[in-house]
This record gives C-alpha cells, sequence and structure tokens, in this order.
C-alpha cells in the first residue's frame, strides 16, 4: 500500500468529518442541558486544576476514590487541553471530542485498509462510517430519534447525550486491534508494547469500547487461517501486560464496585439470556463454518464475528426487549462500525471475480451516491450543535448560588442541574455524574427514596430530611414543573414546604436548608449512636433515628474538620472515652487516620460512613487521610514497573536487532 495514499486518504476523512462537526470547535457550551457531558467537563476541569492529587475525589456520592469516578484517560486529555492551552474546560472538552470523533473513521480506514490490503477498501469503509448510521435503518427508536433515516447518530450521541469518552473509546478501537494484529505479524518487542498500550487506552477510556474490544480481539482469533494456541496465549499475555499498565486506574475494586452497582442501573439480567447468549456463539459458530466452506477471506470472517454479538446485543434489547448484557442497547454505535465493514469487505468478496474496471466503477458509485447524505450530515451538525448562553440557564446561576453561598458543604440539587454543577464550582455534591463507582453500599436506596418519595404518603418530606441529615447535605434542591431544569426529578417538589427553609428560589426552582445542627462533616457521638444494622431500602429508618438523634444533639461537643488537601483533612474536637468520630465521607479500606502521629482505628458503620475511634480524653486533633490503601500501593507500583520494564524492554531490543 502506498503511503501517500494512506495519508490522503486519511486526511480526506479527517476533513470530510470536521466538515460535519466542526462547529464543536466554536463554541464553550451547547444547547443540549439534557447531555451528561457537564459530568465530563466537571472531570476535566478537575484534571486541569488537581493533576497532582488526584487520589480522591470528593465531589460525588460523600466522596470516591479517584478512578471511580470515570474511566480517566479521555479527562486526561481534555484537563491537559484546558490547562496547557489556558483554554476553558468546556471549550476544551468540545474541542477533544471533536478531533476524535472526526479521527473515528479514520482509525476504521486504517484498520479496513491493513485487513483488505486496500487503500481502496478502507477509504469506502471510512466514507460509509462517516455519513450513514446503519442503526437509523435497523432500530426505529433510534430512526425516530435521530430525525430520519440520513440522521447522524454517532454525532447525535456525542452532542445531544454527551457521550465524549464513548466515542473517543470507538475511535481508540480500531487502532488498538490493529495494534495487535501487527505486533502478532511482526513479532518485535515495540509493536507488543505498543498493542498493550493501545489496549490499555482502551480501556482507560469507555468500558463499553473496552468490551467491544474484548470481542473484536477474539472475532479476529477465530478468523485466522490458522488457529495456534500460542498466538491465543501471545494475546492473552498482551492483555495481561495492558491490564499491568492501567491498573493502577483500574483496580480490581473500581471494577467490583461497578460490577454491584450496574445492577442499579440495568436491573437484573434474565436468567434466559444463558440460552440466547447460547445460541448465539452457535450461530456465530455455524457462521464461521459457513464462510470457510466458501472460501470467505479472513477480514470478512472477521467483520462477520464481530458483527454477530454486537448485533445480538443490541437487537436483542431493541427488538424484543431482552438484555443479554448490561446496557445492551448502547452497543448500536459499535454495531454500525461492524456492519460497515462487513459490508464493504462483502462487497469486495461478491466483487472479486468482475474486473478491476468494474470494482473500481462500483466503489466510486458508492462514493458518488455518499455525497446526499454526507450533506445530510451538515445539516444535522448545524442543526445538533447550537450556543447557549451559559449564563441565562438554571444549572449555571444554581451553581454559582452554591459557590457563593455553600462554602464547600454538600448539597443535592436537581437533574441537569446537578449534572452541571462541578463545571463552575468545587460544592460537593450527595450524588454525582457515574452511579457505577460509588463505594456507600446504600446510596442507590437513599437516592431513589429522595427523588421519589415511594410509599412514604405525607412523610415523604419527614423521611427525606432525616435521610439528608444522616448523609451530610446541608441544602437540598427541587425543580417545578414551570423551572428551566430538565429532568424534573423530584416527584413531589412540594414536600419540603412549611418543614424546610427556603434559602433561595427562582420561580418553580427552590433551593431548601437542611437545618443541620453542625455544619461540619465530622461529629463526635457515642459509639452505641452509630447505625446498628444496614437500612434495608429508602425507608427503613430505624437504623438511622439514634444516628440522626446525635447529631442533632446540642449537649455532643462540636467537631470542626478542614480539608488540607484533596485527600487529607483535620478533625479537632473535645472527645470523651467511649465516643467516636463518625464522619460523613464514604467508608474506603484506603482510609488512615493517626492522633498525634500514632495510627488509630478506622472502619466503616453500617450508613456507610468512615468511623474514627481515637482514644481521646479531652481536646483531640486526628488527622485523616486517604491512601488508597495496599491494594493502590501495589497497583501503582505494578503499573509503574510494567510502563517502565516495556520501554526499557522494546529499547534494548531494537539496539540488539540493529547491533
Amino acid at each position: 500500500m502506498s503511503r501517500k495514499k494512506l495519508i490522503l486518504a486519511a486526511l480526506l476523512l479527517f476533513l470530510l468529518n470536521v466538515w460535519i462537526s466542526g462547529r464543536l470547535f466554536r463554541f464553550e457550551f451547547v444547547d443540549h442541558m439534557n447531555s451528561i457531558e457537564g459530568t465530563h467537563i466537571a472531570l476535566g476541569r478537575w484534571v486541569s486544576e488537581n493533576w497532582r492529587d488526584l487520589s480522591w475525589f470528593p465531589l460525588w456520592y460523600g466522596g470516591i476514590p479517584y478512578q471511580n469516578a470515570y474511566p480517566p484517560l479521555h479527562h486526561w486529555i481534555v484537563g491537559l487541553v484546558s490547562g496547557v492551552g489556558d483554554i476553558p474546560p468546556a471549550r476544551a472538552y468540545h474541542a477533544v471530542t471533536a478531533v476524535f470523533y472526526s479521527l473515528g473513521p479514520v482509525t476504521l480506514f486504517l484498520l479496513a485498509a491493513w485487513l483488505s490490503r486496500s487503500v481502496g477498501v478502507g477509504f469506502l469503509a471510512g466514507v460509509i462510517y462517516s455519513v450513514f448510521s446503519p442503526s437509523t435503518l435497523l432500530i426505529p427508536i433510534v430512526r425516530y430519534d435521530a430525525g430520519g433515516l440520513w440522521g447522524a447518530r454517532r454525532l447525535q450521541t456525542l452532542v445531544q447525550y454527551g457521550e465524549g469518552p464513548h466515542i473517543a473509546s470507538m475511535t481508540l478501537l480500531p487502532l488498538a486491534l490493529l495494534l495487535v494484529i501487527v505486533a502478532l505479524e511482526r513479532r518485535r518487542p515495540a509493536w507488543s508494547f505498543a498493542a498493550s498500550l493501545g489496549l490499555a487506552s482502551v480501556a482507560l477510556t469507555n468500558f463499553l469500547g473496552a468490551a467491544s474490544l474484548a470481542l473484536a480481539v477474539v472475532a479476529w482469533l477465530f478468523a485466522r487461517d490458522e488457529i495456534r494456541l500460542g498466538t491465543w496465549l501471545r494475546v492473552a499475555m498482551l492483555g495481561l501486560f495492558a491490564y499491568a499498565l492501567a491498573c493502577s486506574w483500574l483496580p480490581p475494586s473500581t471494577l467490583l464496585a461497578i460490577s454491584r452497582n450496574e445492577r442499579y442501573l440495568s436491573g437484573t439480567l434474565p436468567p434466559s439470556r444463558w440460552l440466547y447468549l447460547a445460541l448465539m456463539v452457535l450461530g456465530a459458530a455455524a457462521l464461521l463454518w459457513l464462510l470457510r466452506r466458501v472460501n470467505a477471506p479472513s477480514q470478512l470472517r472477521f467483520a462477520v464475528l464481530f458483527l454477530t454479538p454486537l448485533a445480538a446485543f443490541t437487537l436483542a434489547s431493541e427488538w424484543w426487549k431482552v438484555s443479554l448484557v448490561p446496557q445492551g442497547h448502547r452497543y448500536h454505535l459499535e454495531m454500525e462500525m461492524a456492519l460497515v465493514l462487513t459490508g464493504v469487505f462483502g462487497a469486495r468478496y461478491l466483487l472479486e471475480r468482475s474486473s478491476r474496471r468494474l470494482r473500481v466503477a462500483a466503489a466510486c458509485l458508492l462514493v458518488a451516491l455518499c455525497v446526499y447524505p454526507a450533506i445530510r450530515y451538515r445539516k444535522c451538525g448545524k442543526r445538533l450543535i447550537r450556543p447557549v448562553d451559559i449564563t441565562q440557564r438554571i444549572e449555571y446561576r444554581e451553581a454559582r448560588w452554591a459557590e457563593r453561598n455553600m462554602a464547600g458543604r454538600r448539597v443535592i440539587l436537581p437533574g441537569s442541574v446537578g449534572f452541571f454543577l462541578n463545571v463552575f464550582t468545587d460544592t460537593p455534591q450527595f450524588a454525582g455524574g457515574f452511579d457505577q463507582g460509588v463505594v456507600n453500599p446504600n446510596f442507590a436506596a437513599f437516592h431513589y427514596q429522595l427523588l421519589t418519595g415511594e410509599n412514604a404518603r405525607n412523610q415523604d418530606g419527614t423521611v427525606a430530611v432525616t435521610a439528608l441529615k444522616a448523609f451530610g447535605v446541608d441544602a437540598v434542591g427541587v425543580s417545578g414543573p414551570r423551572s428551566q431544569e430538565v429532568y424534573k426529578p423530584v416527584r413531589n417538589p412540594k414536600k419540603y414546604d412549611g418543614l424546610l427553609a427556603e434559602l433561595w428560589r427562582d420561580g418553580d426552582d427552590v433551593i431548601y436548608d437542611v437545618g443541620r445542627r453542625s455544619k461540619s462533616l465530622a461529629h463526635v457521638i457515642c459509639r452505641a449512636d452509630l447505625p446498628a444494622r444496614a437500612p434495608i431500602h429508602g425507608l427503613d429508618l430505624d437504623p438511622i433515628r439514634p444516628y440522626v438523634s446525635a447529631l442533632d444533639d446540642p449537649s455532643l461537643p462540636p467537631a470542626e474538620m478542614k480539608w488540607r488537601s484533596r485527600h487529607s483533612a483535620i478533625v479537632s474536637a473535645s472527645i470523651e472515652p467511649g465516643q467516636v468520630l463518625s464522619v460523613q465521607i464514604s467508608y474506603h479500606p484506603g482510609w488512615r487516620a493517626t492522633v498525634a502521629g500514632a495510627p488509630v482505628r478506622v472502619y466503616g458503620d453500617a450508613l456507610g460512613h468512615v468511623v474514627v475511634e481515637p482514644g481521646c480524653d479531652g481536646p483531640c486533633t486526628v488527622e485523616l487521610v486517604y491512601d488508597g490503601g495496599t491494594e493502590m500501593r501495589v497497583a501503582r507500583i505494578v503499573s509503574w514497573c510494567a510502563l517502565i520494564g516495556g520501554i526499557l524492554f522494546a529499547a534494548f531490543a531494537r539496539r540488539r536487532m540493529r547491533t
């Protein structure tokens, strides 16, 4: 393949997609406040301002380990662009996502060209992927949502729904697979190291992309002309090395938390899914056998095997409402990628016995037919990417109010206000932007109860206030039916009227004072007043009431808590024997506490909060530090050793080959 042709084709594809999505480079905020991009912008801002201290993330869910906030690579890039270029985080986010979007067809082109050994075939795949979304043809609800058959679904998902990291992972996916293929074909340490970096980059960007990449690698291994155990073992070693590189940001505890919390978003998967998955595997095996019988090339076999599970996950969820995997409907974007590869490789296979002139004419005709959808995509981009004056939005106004009035105290603000809150302020909130990363096992039940008030009847407000005090929330916001806020998640926005004092009102948007006795997150209480057991659900307040009563007890001494860094704090109080320090921060084994330099006991209570037993009798100063614990120390050592070892191994191997 001509290098000049490769570069020219890649450049044309990139420019085509910049032509479609380029308005993203121009605007800081776009008119889609229903998007979750606010959470990604907030994480990018956090990285640009706190890149030296990325261990504990105190803004969401009562605090979580930073790596639980979201796979970090995309936010690192946004933070780097924002910090180095002195660009507002929102503008940096849109620029980064526009580049990743525009590079998506380029990386798919490179993969298709390498597999087919044809620049033309790869270019055709890149063009079709740029201007057509097959899911609009296959899935009625997607077609309706995208605005018709020629709706730019990938761009819509990026702009309207804020799926920046997902789109970025899809851009990295073909490149990572290509690096694996080249590493196995050329058998050089430098390529193997690059392949592991590619695999790690996808996992560190988005979990859907990582799962799809795993399916792609397996599909390629089965599609090869020869299936050898040695090849599988080499790929497994590349995968293990990739995890070693990434494990300090994807430690086992984070993966377990995500797996545990996913059921609250996806629900319980039906037992029948195993039957459907078995049928899917049998179907893939039958397709592979048939393709081998008709001497289909390996690239077509790969595309079909890659498509099979993605189509099964997506179409089973969309057509028959059967969930084979968590969030199966979201794989429709990866399904589109596999469909394009299957269509292009399949067309080449069917036309390979025809004359070269006919094949070239057919390819030129297909490219020409893409002119109309390209124009439609350009118009779709103009319709989707519209600027908004963020200062006129309720999300901005409430965030600025919180910054001026809350002094770092915890709040819970509704829907889109919560999504965009930390774009503008470091005000911590009870909820956050990535529920799968929560470490407090009680969060989901109480968050649901606070929003819905289900089965609470006329006690809805009282139940909610008790829960808010138990979790250290000082202000709660609601949005009424006429609010500018998008989601209106609080089912009964009037439940706090007459119960809590208003702090701020703007039409149907109200923020109430929860009325906690102490605004600190640390409290001196008796050990007997700790929750005796974990609540069963959001209405199970029996184990919580004694704890909340102790928090409101004026006879107990106050505790002053000051953050020294993003992961450490000092608590000062007068503590008597038999009393403990309850800190309304999510417990994690990585928390340590010392008094006068000596370690003291730290553990989690039944509500999921940190408890310290300082063993003091009188004035006492407790130092709290989050260091991640043994797991994170080991993970950091493994990651650094893998990175340094990989670089040295590749460098020395190359030097040895030259000599």
